[in-house]
């Protein structure tokens, strides 16, 4: 069993290689960058974690970076990439597009971790509210998308002479190297500063840092529904052009799906059916996909 959880991780990433490199003909390079980066970005999000004390994975039997194994560095592009793809194709604003990614990342969490504490893939070092997840986690789900995706985004309109947040095709279509040498140098470190400065007053707040059952609950109720709306509404856009157009809500959903079996079979179908109900705008997003757009006449 401990082999499973592990093999998730390299069989995300190799998904989210297999779109960057399809996606991305004309600056593969860029793409592979910004994949570099999360690896990066996710690698030292849980450094910190498990440094800190709140909680600690077990050696896995592939490979392990100190305290980090490696499947979860390697989860982590997986997982933030997908759902920065999937939130970018609704064409929403930009504000409802970070709001997008979020919801949907945090929507998969609320599921995962319940059966990933339970069988061991990681330990908390004291038990929260939420099957014994804290719900201070929840706040790391919820800010770390939003960290990255505005880091990864940031860039300046030389029209208007500002900042603001671009898309992941916007950048692809920058050719300079001074994009580039951000990607690799400039996007880790600022994308780490805005979740720190996010979440660091919070982890203060004792009520916060672990909240009562119910309010979890409810928050758990609303990202869903969130995350599922944005979908339906905007469901048009997720028509795909080309086949691996289905990549990424495919990285979603086989996750998803894995810790729903993962619950059921080790006894746990309370967790299992949880996993199904929060992968909610998973699986929609999968079948909106799945529809192939009609050529023009």
């Amino acid at each position: 069993m401990a082999l499973i959880p592990t093999l998730v991780g390299y069989i995300l990433f190799i998904l989210a290689a297999w779109h960057a490199w399809l996606d991305a003909p004309r600056n593969r390079f860029q793409r592979m960058l910004m994949l570099v980066s999360l690896f990066g970005f996710g690698t030292l999000v849980e450094l910190i974690g498990v440094t800190s004390g709140n909680y600690a994975y077990p050696r896995e039997p592939v490979l392990n970076m100190g305290v980090v194994p490696m499947s979860v560095s390697l989860a982590w592009v997986g997982i933030i990439y997908s759902v920065m793809i999937i939130a970018e194709r609704l064409e929403l604003p930009w504000y409802l597009r970070i709001l997008a990614t979020t919801l949907i990342a945090i929507s998969l969490d609320w599921g995962m971790d319940p059966v990933a504490v339970h069988i061991g893939a990681w330990s908390w070092s004291f038990k929260g509210a939420y099957f014994g997840v804290p719900g201070f986690n929840f706040f790391g789900w919820f800010f770390i998308p939003i960290a990255y995706l505005i880091a990864y985004g940031l860039g300046w309109d030389r029209q208007h002479r500002r900042l603001r947040l671009m898309n992941i095709q916007e950048i692809d279509g920058v050719r300079s190297w001074t994009r580039k040498l951000y990607t690799l140098l400039g996007v880790v470190p600022l994308g780490l500063g805005l979740l720190m400065a996010a979440t660091l007053p919070l982890a203060k707040v004792p009520v916060l840092y672990n909240m009562p059952l119910l309010p979890l609950v409810i928050w758990a109720i609303l990202s869903v529904a969130g995350a599922t709306a944005l979908i339906i509404k905007r469901r048009e856009r997720l028509v795909r052009s080309h086949g691996f157009d289905l990549i990424p809500p495919a990285i979603l959903t086989y996750i998803g799906l894995n810790y729903a079996l993962f619950g059921f079979v080790t006894g746990r179908a309370d967790m299992g059916l949880i996993m199904l109900v929060t992968g909610l705008p998973l699986w929609l997003a999968f079948i909106f996909t799945l529809i192939r757009k009609k050529a023009a006449a």
